[in-house]
């Protein structure tokens, strides 16, 4: 899964549980209200995952391409 898309699954993630949290609002009975709250609290853990390993990526990328270009320049000396 590319960085993007990783992206795009936290938006829809957070979007969900936002929505979720919304009807949480609105719900009374404590069983379906505990089912609700699990499930919002899933899709914002999943979106934080997502949202972390994007990140990670791209400073992995920046480093390994700084590395790179240190050791191109090294080579040119």
């Amino acid at each position: 899964m590319t960085q993007d898309e990783m992206r795009q699954k936290a938006s829809e993630a957070r979007r969900e549980a936002k929505a979720l949290q919304q009807k949480l609002q609105t719900v009374t009975d404590p069983d379906e209200r505990k089912m609700l709250a699990r499930q919002m609290n899933d899709l914002f853990a999943q979106a934080a995952s997502l949202r972390d390993e994007a990140k990670r990526r791209h400073y992995q990328e920046q480093s390994i391409e700084r590395d790179f270009r240190c050791m191109e320049t090294n080579l040119e000396d």
